[in-house]
Order: C-alpha cells, then structure tokens, then sequence
C-alpha cells in the first residue's frame, strides 16, 4: 500500500478566504445577478443546449458508438413527459431563475454557491454568468425538483426499474476523506445499458448527484468519484456516461469533483480514459490515496467491514409532505430569509468596496438552521437519511475498522 498523503485543503478563492479584490468580482456579480432577477436586464431566455427535446448525440465523439445507458438517453428525448421532440423549447424569465436559484441554495451559503461558477470562468464575469444562467435553466429542463420531492416507490413507478439501480448498487455514496469530501462510487461492472430505460438510468445518477448535496457536510465542497472498473469489459463501455459526466462537473456542478480515482482499470478502458483525464489534475490525482480505514474490506482492500446495502422506505416515512399547514408556514418563513438576504445584499452592492457583510454571513447561517427543519416537509427521505448518515442538516459517516 502506498505511504498515505494528506490533503491540502484549497482556500484561494473560496468563502471566508477572499481577498478585497476578489469580493468586489463578487459585489459585481450579485449587481448583475439581481438585475437579471429583477428583468432589468436581457439575457438569452431560451433552453439550454442539453434541453430534453433536443438531440442528445450530436456531440458524441465520432469514435465511439452512440448508445444509451449511463447518463445517457439515447437518441432524441421528449422535452417533458407529454412533450415531444417539435415542440418549441421553453423560455425564462427573471423570476424563474431567482425561484430556482433558493431552491438550489437548500442548506449552503448563497455565495459558495456562485464563488463555484465564477471560479470555474476564472472570475471572467462575462462568462460566469452565461455559465450559471444555463445551469440554472437546465436545473428547470431537467426536472430536478422531482427527484428530492417523490419517494423512491414513486421514482420507480414513474421511471421503471429505478429500485433496482440501488438494489444492485451501481452508484452510490459512502464515507468521506479526511478533508469531509464525500466517497461517490460507481461500479461500471454492474451496469449493462439493455437492462433498464435509458431514462430510468439517467433520472437515476442525477439523483444520486442531487443526495450529494445532502451529505456535503458544512466546509466541504467537492466529492470524490471513484469509477470501480474490477471485471470491467466491452459490455460495460458506454460513451454516453462519459459524455454527460463530463457535462455534469463542467457545467453544471462545476467546482464539485474533488479528485477522480480509477480503481483496477482494465486495458479496454483507457480509449475512455482519454475523455476523463482532462478532468483531472495530475499532481493531485498521483497523491491521492484514501486512508484503509476509510475503505471496505470487501472490494477496496480496506479495513472497514462494511457492505452495500439498499435500505428500502418504509410507510409513513414521508408524512410530514403531507401536513400542509406545517410546510406553508416554513415555507413562508423561509420566504422571510430569503428576502432578508435579498435585502442585506442589495445594501451590500451600492458600495463596492471589497469588504464581506457579517449581517449576510449570519442570515445564511439561519437559511441553513431553517433548512434541516423544512427538509422533511420538502424531501421525501432518500437512502443516505435511513442509513443514518443525513440528519437535520449533519453528516455522520461511521466505519467498522477492523484490525490490519
């Protein structure tokens, strides 16, 4: 086993480690923001590129086979459930984007959230915006509402088959770094792209994506994705995946992939290595090595004696959706935090001056207090809060290390 190298965490650029000058590209953005929030200013209303009703296969590389399966559906896709390939693409407003933006938000602070984008253009805010208005767009296209709001009896049955992608294990989260970065494991072993709709298996990864976010735990902002490639084969090869991982991390989750580690790579792979190395960075993908106690015995060589295991629902976990005066009222108070940041941040960009707002900082601490007590009533619970790992807005990750 290689001599174990501890991560650095990254600070330039990121929130409470700003320089004045940095601040003030952030100033500049919000000024922008709002006035495209509040339709003051034009921007490209339409769908973006990836919009359902659109060919999803144009930008497949000439080399590879077009096929469905991982993060792919597929050739054209119908735009909603009832929609259909001529149908005209949707348009936004303003405010649709500001209504998507808070539910983006959920527990972080508003400003991790756009320091992503504006890093990820090298703090061109030209191009961050363009960049962040298309996410948020495609966040609309997408449906991602959806998969945090329905039960996972209620994905399947919209989406066939969608149990079955956990029960098999094909991707999940588990554990973290020692930095609290998330493990996100994905065993292409698993996936052959016959085996389900290609719809069900892409509703599936972005949900997986989406319970990310949840066992992010506060000061930790990327994941590590760790592609299990034991007994991988030709059948398991799909373009597809590659395709929209790359455009998942590059576009919209941007900031977000950490460190991508290959596990038992195969010769057959490497022709799809050549599409995912650009993602990485060397320096830090050669240092990288989780501790054992980190890793399952079973797999990994590790010592934590631990296997997956899909926990289903059971009935009543969801009720809380359910009591209608309850969530109305943390709604409307959530509403309330929402404007007081509004407020707070307004007054904060008539003067440009490079200097943080304590009164922002601590209205986002009560966006985040408030969030873990609305969760219940927005969420349905998902596979990481019945593991025990998701609760109130905490994250626990607990490992049976056994001895060497």
């Amino acid at each position: 086993m290689s001599t174990y190298v501890q991560p650095v965490p990254v600070t330039d650029g990121r929130l409470g480690h700003l320089t004045p000058e940095q601040t003030e590209k952030l100033q500049q953005f919000w000024v922008r923001l709002y006035d495209i929030f509040d339709g003051k200013t034009a921007f490209d209303q339409t769908a973006p590129s990836s919009f359902k009703g659109q060919n999803r296969d144009e930008d497949t590389p000439k080399e590879a086979p077009k096929s469905g399966g991982w993060f792919s559906r597929g050739k054209a896709t119908p735009a909603a459930e009832t929609a259909s390939v001529s149908e005209p693409a949707p348009r936004f407003t303003g405010a649709d984007l500001y209504k998507t933006y808070w539910k983006l938000t959920m527990m972080d602070h508003p400003d991790l959230i756009v320091l992503k984008f504006i890093r990820a253009r090298k703090w061109n805010l030209d191009d961050a915006m363009k960049m962040f208005l298309n996410a948020l767009k495609w966040r609309i296209v997408e449906r991602l509402d959806e998969l945090v709001e329905l039960s996972d009896e209620e994905l399947d049955a919209k989406y066939p088959k969608f149990i079955e992608q956990m029960k098999l294990g094909k991707g999940y989260l588990r554990g973290a770094d020692p930095l609290d970065r998330p493990m996100s494991v994905v065993n292409t072993r698993l996936h052959h792209k016959n085996d389900q709709p290609p719809e069900t298996i892409h509703r599936f990864t972005l949900y997986t994506m989406e319970c990310g976010r949840m066992v992010l735990p506060q000061g930790a902002e990327t994941v590590i994705v760790i592609f299990d490639l034991s007994n991988f084969g030709l059948d398991n090869m799909d373009w597809g995946f590659v395709r929209l991982f790359v455009q998942c991390f590059e576009s919209y989750y941007p900031e977000t992939l950490g460190v991508c580690v290959v596990h038992r790579a195969p010769f057959v792979f490497w022709g799809l290595w050549k599409l995912i190395q650009p993602l990485l960075d060397p320096v830090v993908a050669s240092k990288f090595v989780i501790p054992r106690e980190r890793l399952p015995i079973t797999h990994y060589d590790g010592l934590d004696d631990w296997k997956y295991e899909y926990v289903p629902g059971v009935p009543g976990e969801n009720d809380a959706q359910k009591d209608t005066i309850k969530k109305d009222e943390l709604l409307a108070e959530r509403r309330g935090l929402e404007e007081r940041f509004d407020a707070a941040t307004r007054a904060w960009i008539k003067n440009i001056n490079g200097k943080n707002s304590s009164e922002r900082d601590d209205v986002a601490k009560d966006l985040r207090e408030q969030y873990a007590r609305l969760t219940p009533y927005v969420r349905a619970k998902n596979l990481y809060q019945r593991w025990g790992v998701s609760n109130n807005g905490n994250v626990n990750w607990t490992y049976n290390v056994k001895s060497a």
